[in-house]
């Protein structure tokens, strides 16, 4: 009987050349599908005319961009310090370099490997600072969450301000499904400190006892656990309101990432800071689409925008969004690395192992 069990957990268990074969066929599913995205955003249009609206933006204005991307992610890692802070001793403070080169080291990852960037931030981090990887990654899960929120929140708002000049006549649920998307999410990140006690009392209703299989109920007690480790800074009132503010700011900074490419092209005067608003509403969309680097996807979809909300030709959209994607997906992620990495390497007297 025991062996038969034995038997059973191991067929049940993937192979490693399982695995591994599944990750390549995700891998290439990915790719194709940036490359399928790539080709619909670029399909009919004129690399020449894209290439000579690219070489006349403005140098100083991409310095900048440069500069407040990499600012942006030095907020995104002092918040995740604050969602850390609960692992770690008393008195022990968490570097603010650990934090950022965990953070920038990820977002290099994700350029080639989809999603593999989590696999190491969450090793760096841990390493680093000696946490407990069980205590980290729900950090990162309520991270992910807390750019999910805000994403919605500024949906929200984009649905209430979106003028009927730019899409014409607009359905008359727009404005009350904005007003009741924002009303959500602040609802939700009002409830998300106390989803893991919320799930815990569902748990533990004599109905839910009787009809849940108890491997449905292990894992939603593990879930219920990992949000009660990821959210525990989220009660604290002292910490809730710098991770709130700091969310906001790291928004603001992604919202001036594309005005300042918009400014680079001195198109200003078609694309005014609402449009600007809207279409990088519509362009973190596509950041949601799992390719590598969020290739395709955000090309397609603030191009897009671009054209809907302030006429611009198909040409000039994809020249603006490809300087804007080079430099904030590429740029921002791999010099900070490669930075990070080296100094890394000078401290541990060897090359990191990423």
């Amino acid at each position: 009987m025991i062996q038969t069990e034995n038997q059973s957990a191991q067929q049940a268990t993937p192979s490693p050349e399982k695995k591994t074969a599944q990750s390549l066929i995700k891998q290439v599913v990915m790719i194709g599908a940036a490359a399928a995205l790539l080709y619909f955003s670029f399909r009919g249009c004129d690399l020449a005319a894209i290439w000579a609206y690219t070489v006349k933006t403005n140098p100083l204005f991409l310095l900048l961009l440069l500069i407040n991307g990499i600012i942006s992610h030095v907020i995104r890692a002092v918040r995740w310090i604050l969602l850390l802070n609960p692992l770690t001793a008393d008195g022990h403070k968490i570097s603010l370099f650990n934090s950022f080169s965990a953070v920038i080291m990820g977002y290099a990852v994700n350029i080639a490997v989809p999603r593999g960037g989590e696999v190491v931030r969450l090793v760096s981090i841990s390493r680093s600072e000696k946490l407990p990887v069980a205590g980290v990654l729900p950090t990162m899960f309520i991270d992910r969450l807390l750019d999910i929120a805000f994403l919605a929140l500024l949906l929200g708002i984009t649905l209430m301000v979106v003028p009927k000049s730019i899409f014409g006549e607009l359905p008359s649920w727009l404005v009350p499904g904005g007003i009741g998307l924002t009303i959500a999410t602040f609802v939700g990140l009002g409830v998300l400190p106390h989803v893991h006690k919320i799930i815990s009392w569902i748990l533990q209703m004599p109905f839910v006892k009787a009809k849940l299989p108890e491997k449905w109920a292990t894992k939603f007690a593990d879930l219920s656990d990992q949000f009660g480790e990821g959210t525990k800074s989220l009660t604290n009132p002292v910490a809730y309101l710098p991770i709130a503010l700091l969310s906001a700011v790291m928004w603001v900074c992604y919202w001036l990432n594309l005005y300042l490419v918009i400014l680079a092209f001195d198109i200003q005067d078609k694309v005014t800071p609402l449009n600007t608003l809207i279409t990088f509403t519509i362009g973190s969309i596509g950041v949601l689409v799992p390719t590598p680097g969020s290739v395709g996807g955000y090309h397609y979809l603030l191009s897009q925008g671009l054209m809907k909300t302030s006429g611009l030709n198909q040409e000039l959209a994809l020249a603006v969004a490809t300087v804007q994607h080079f430099i904030c997906f590429i740029l921002v992620a791999c010099i900070p690395a490669a930075f990070c990495m080296a100094i890394q390497s000078m401290r541990k007297g060897k090359s990191p192992v990423m």
